[in-house]
Parts: structure tokens; sequence; C-alpha cells
């Protein structure tokens, strides 16, 4: 992908009606919209998971080998995709076309576990982008009772991920604007940046202003003697450099500001966020596994449990 090219050229939308879904099938409209032609497709997407089965199950005989033969089963299933599924679907769809998206709009129907789902339809669809809202479940309970954004990021490879909070506040006549792009250095970091200035100068009528970020760990900094953290300092303006010098090249070096601080990365570029009023994040993922990221967190993954006003992106290169 050059830098200057648009990046999402084909949006999916997991879409389940709540108003976190709503919120980001407004955002993905104009998304699709700046991107005009570039923009080849928009997938919405409904997976009904467990919850639905919970609802319905007393109506089955369990004693039965195959639920799906059970003609009770499918009544109840497909009252189910007539009467909430298809016209939810096609309510979004009117939606996103009334908003101005001139691709096409498709409509799918998916079962079992959602998360798994959504990517398992974005890789066999070739989608570059997920647009998806949240419920707002705190880090804790993301972590211990499981939740399908965090399944989503965990599983996602190649696909950038749009997550849209309960409280998600952001300008349509500026989508992206102001954007915080937290910079490590890293491919995934530098892909962040990329993107960060292909969504600009896709907005640069309205005159973005891009901040980069670069937050040096106090915990190493904490190990280093005297002249040690000289050192920190230095790698981390020679990052914030990089970042800058792939901006300029794209001419918005002047829509670009840099801060260079030090704390718990997560925590910084979530108070950061609050204080600046950031109305999107785009940052790199350092890809952990699913284990890892139980294990260990990720610092995307704690950005977004910390926060519910901005839209977060997350790059996978």
């Amino acid at each position: 992908m050059t830098t200057d090219a648009y990046p999402y050229h084909r949006i999916l939308i997991p879409f389940d009606g709540s108003p976190s879904a709503h919120k980001a099938l407004e955002w993905s409209a104009h998304l699709a919209r700046a991107g005009g032609e570039a923009v080849e497709s928009v997938t919405l997407l409904r997976v009904i998971g467990g919850g639905y089965l919970a609802r319905h199950i007393q109506n089955v005989d369990l004693r039965v080998t195959r639920m799906d033969q059970v003609d009770a089963w499918r009544r109840v299933r497909q009252h189910h995709l007539d009467h909430e599924i298809l016209p939810s679907l096609e309510e979004a769809r009117k939606i996103l076309q009334g908003q101005g998206v001139a691709a096409p709009v498709e409509t799918r129907v998916a079962e079992g576990k959602i998360g798994e789902e959504i990517i398992r339809l974005a890789s066999e669809g070739r989608h570059d982008a997920i647009v998806m809202g949240r419920r707002g479940l705190s880090g804790v309970k993301g972590l211990f009772l499981g939740s399908v954004t965090r399944q989503v990021l965990s599983l996602a490879q190649r696909i950038t991920t749009f997550v849209l909070g309960p409280e998600t506040v952001f300008n349509p006549d500026c989508l992206i604007s102001p954007l915080l792009l937290p910079v490590d250095g890293s491919a995934p970091s530098l892909a962040a940046v990329r993107q960060g200035a292909a969504l600009a100068l896709n907005f640069k009528d309205c005159e973005p202003w891009l901040t980069l970020l670069h937050v040096i760990d106090l915990f190493l900094l904490g190990t280093a003697y005297g002249e040690g953290t000289a050192t920190f300092i230095d790698e981390g303006e020679r990052i914030l450099a990089n970042s800058h010098r792939l901006l300029e090249e794209s001419g918005l070096q002047d829509m670009v500001a840099e801060k260079l601080l030090a704390g718990h990365p997560s925590r910084v570029i979530a108070q950061e966020a609050e204080e600046g009023q950031y109305s999107l994040i785009l940052m790199g993922a350092r890809g952990l596994s699913p284990l890892k990221q139980l294990i260990l967190g990720s610092v995307s993954g704690d950005v977004m449990y910390r926060l519910s006003r901005p839209v977060i992106g997350i790059v996978y290169p």
C-alpha cells in the first residue's frame, strides 16, 4: 500500500441492531463515502450466536440427534430470520445508502461463535476493514468473561479493525480529527501511520489535526541510571522523526504535532486521548497470540477498555 492510497476497499460491518452497532454503521458510512470509488463493497453481517439458541432451546426435543432436522426448530429459526434478522439488516442497508454510500451493500447471515465467524467471513471476503460496536464491558469483565470485541482483535490478521464504544462521539464533518497516532517504531506502528496519512489526505478539506505520540515505558526508564535515560529519549525522538517523515512525504507537515512522554504506555495513551478529546486513535497491533494476550494483555486492548469516547482503530499489517 502506498502512503497516499485509500486503505479500505472492502468494509465489513458486524451489525446486531444495538446502539453501538448503529454508531458503527454511521461511522462506516462516512468512511466509505470518503473513499469514493476506491471502496469496492460494504458488507453487513449478522452472526446468530449462542444467545439465540438459549432463547429457543426449550422448544426443541433434545433427544433427537440433529436439531436442524426438527421441523419445529426450522420454523423457529426461519421466523427469527424473517421477522428479526433480515428486516434489521435491510434497514441498515437503507441507512448506508441514504447516507450516500455508493459502493454495493451486501447483507450476510451466519451462525456460530460470533467472533470466529466475523473473522472467517472477513478473511474469505478479502475485507481490509472491520467496523464494529462494542457493548462496553470493563477490562476485567472483558478479560475473564470474554467478549466478541476481544475475540475479533485476538484473531484478526491483515485487517484493520475499528471499534466504537457506547459513548463514542465524532464530528461527521471531520470524521478523523483530531487523530492520535501512538508510535513505537514497529512495522505495525508504521503501517498505522501510513493509514493515518491516507485518511488525512481524504479528509484534507476539513484540515484534520494529527498527533504522533511515543511513550517511554516508565519501567524501562526506571532501570536506567544516569546517562542511560538519554538512550531511551534518543530512541523515542528517532521513532517520532521517522513517523513524522512519512506524514511529511504525504504533504501533511503543517497538520502534525509530536509528543514524547513517559509512563505506563496504555495509561498515558488513554490519558492523552481524554485530555485531547481525540476522535480517532489509530495504532498498530504487535500480533500477540490469543494465549499471550490473555496472560500478558496488550497495549491496544488495554487502551480500548480504558476509553469509550474515541473510535479506536487497530492495524494488523
